[in-house]
């Protein structure tokens, strides 16, 4: 084989790897394959405990943000895997101080990727969900 045409072949598969990885560094530009959390409690006497995700069924859960979210306090930032339509499980007491007894809210929630503000807040003993 003439070394002019292993030069050729050599070059054509580096610009083919390197065609390939800015390519996938496009598309993720333009398809965000993850979600990072905060959330806001704009509650006076709730404390938020958790945010999970639940699989439909109920039969598994993987907790998103695992801190206690006093009212008027924010979470950090948490990043997940979540793109899509997931059912997320909010542990909460009726407290300022989360002591008490811990309740539940499962709310469905269309998670887009990217950077997402969640405020809880509530109405008529109810979490109401807003993001910003």
């Amino acid at each position: 084989m003439p070394v002019r045409h292993f030069k050729f072949i050599i070059s054509f598969a580096f610009l083919c790897i390197v065609s390939l990885s800015l390519t996938g560094c496009l598309t993720h530009w333009f398809v965000e394959t993850e979600s990072r959390l905060q959330v806001e409690n704009a509650t006076e006497d709730y404390s938020i405990i958790s945010v999970s995700v639940v699989s439909k069924d109920s039969s598994m859960s993987k907790t998103w943000i695992d801190e206690a979210i006093l009212p008027g306090e924010r979470s950090r930032v948490m990043e997940g895997d979540w793109v899509g339509d997931f059912t997320v499980r909010f542990r909460y007491t009726k407290s300022a101080d989360a002591t008490g007894d811990t309740l539940e809210d499962i709310h469905e929630f269309d998670l887009d990727g990217g950077s997402l503000y969640l405020v809880v807040g509530v109405k008529s003993d109810s979490l109401t969900y807003k993001f910003r």
